[in-house]
């Protein structure tokens, strides 16, 4: 039986794609080094977090330079993000693509800025995302070196990636207050809700309860005994400050962003489009990534009242 459980890790055979997985299952900084001398390679990763483990595996992979016209392809995608060419697809890639699709729910393309050519291997990925919609996609720049100089053309593909709903996340950055970090890549992939999830158990919130009896008890056994109901659990501190915190921030959005947002994912889109309101949550979710800490928080608080007001 299939699991969509796997993480698709793709870039030149130049790229360092093993130390980048080695340094996202650690929850450390990419250091420079060479790339793995394998072509391929397959890692285990048990996600193991406070509210869940979840069995997962990285399948890595190189890319192909592809041909003049795919890459000129890109390049006039580039300067004109909110078009969508037909992207030429050959028979082979399409086969690839459906057998890949019921096991990768995460796509981790990785560049090298220096060469810009190399983001033309995102072409093929950018239709499967389309055809097949996987929960993750994440665009990562690495090197090693920090790599400046580039505002312009780094400009051109962050502008892509949140047209097509891919996150960038440019570890190149030169600056030293930037927010892009190899932790970022593992907090979007942590946060997925694998198929493989298994919650765990609270006990701070004790045991659940329903009206249906043990089949190992005796319903009618003790009848006189005490059935005065047990004061309710509260919800452990740690949950009540997270509401609190959630309260806070919504009491500082504005309504009519969060009206007008609603509108844009529910009224502007058909019901029956949901392809199309899917694309619009992973473009809204890029955007918000890129934010500030503090207005993150406020435009994810926006969404989430945009979305509760549509199941009102």
């Amino acid at each position: 039986m299939d699991v969509k459980n796997k993480i698709l890790v793709l870039g030149r055979p130049e790229i360092n794609k093993t130390g980048l997985v080695s340094s996202v299952m650690a929850g450390t900084a990419l250091e420079p080094c060479v790339a793995s001398s394998e072509a391929s390679a397959q890692i285990a990763w048990d996600i193991d977090t406070r509210y869940y483990t979840a069995q997962t595996e990285f399948w890595v992979d190189s890319t192909e330079p592809l041909s003049t016209a795919h890459t000129e392809l890109v390049q006039n995608w580039l300067s004109s993000p909110s078009t969508r060419p037909s992207i030429p697809i050959d028979t082979s890639t399409h086969e690839l693509h459906d057998s890949l699709s019921t096991l990768v729910d995460a796509i981790v393309f990785v560049f090298d800025p220096r060469d810009s050519t190399s983001f033309t291997d995102i072409l093929p990925w950018a239709q499967f995302a389309i055809d097949h919609e996987p929960s993750i996609l994440l665009c990562v720049a690495v090197s090693d070196t920090k790599v400046g100089g580039m505002d312009g053309q780094k400009d051109e593909w962050f502008d892509w990636c949140v047209q097509m709903g891919w996150e960038w996340v440019d570890l190149t950055d030169v600056d030293p207050e930037s927010e892009y970090s190899v932790e970022r890549v593992r907090d979007a992939l942590v946060a997925n809700e694998w198929a493989t999830m298994v919650p765990k158990a609270n006990s701070k919130t004790g045991p659940k309860t329903d009206h249906t009896p043990d089949s190992n008890v005796d319903i009618h056994a003790d009848s006189n005994a005490d059935h005065t109901p047990e004061p309710a659990i509260d919800a452990p501190p740690e949950q009540r400050d997270e509401w609190d915190m959630f309260d806070k921030i919504a009491s500082t959005v504005d309504p009519r962003r969060v009206t007008e947002l609603h509108q844009r994912l529910f009224t502007q889109t058909p019901q029956s489009d949901m392809s199309g309101l899917m694309s619009q949550l992973h473009s809204l979710r890029t955007e918000i990534a890129q934010l500030d800490p503090e207005t993150a928080r406020t435009r994810a608080a926006e969404l989430a009242l945009a979305l509760g007001k549509h199941t009102l």
